[in-house]
């Protein structure tokens, strides 16, 4: 193989590898704003936590268990300075 059909190949694995990595899942998106806990709470009914040990802290506080999927994890870090107000890592828990 000479250097020059090594480099096309290269190039074309490449080519056909990189939109893999260039795929945006839902999880990476945006996270929603969420002015307040009322609104948060219609798609979270128990509120979002930062994690699992959040989401255990708040069931022994006595709480439902919020939500500790990927896509709450990110809407807890956009909106946690305005929603999360005992800073417990759990936003709007019920």
């Amino acid at each position: 193989m000479t250097p020059t059909n090594a480099l096309r190949g290269a190039v074309a694995t490449l080519a056909l590898a990189a939109p893999l990595f260039l795929v945006a899942t839902p999880a990476d998106a945006a996270a929603p704003y969420f002015s307040s806990c009322d609104r948060l709470t219609r798609a979270w009914p128990n509120g979002v936590a930062k994690g699992r040990v959040a989401a255990n802290m708040a069931v022994r506080d006595g709480y439902s268990r919020p939500a500790t999927t990927p896509r709450a994890v990110a809407v807890y870090w956009e909106n946690y300075r305005r929603l999360d107000r005992d800073r417990d890592g759990t936003a709007c828990e019920n």
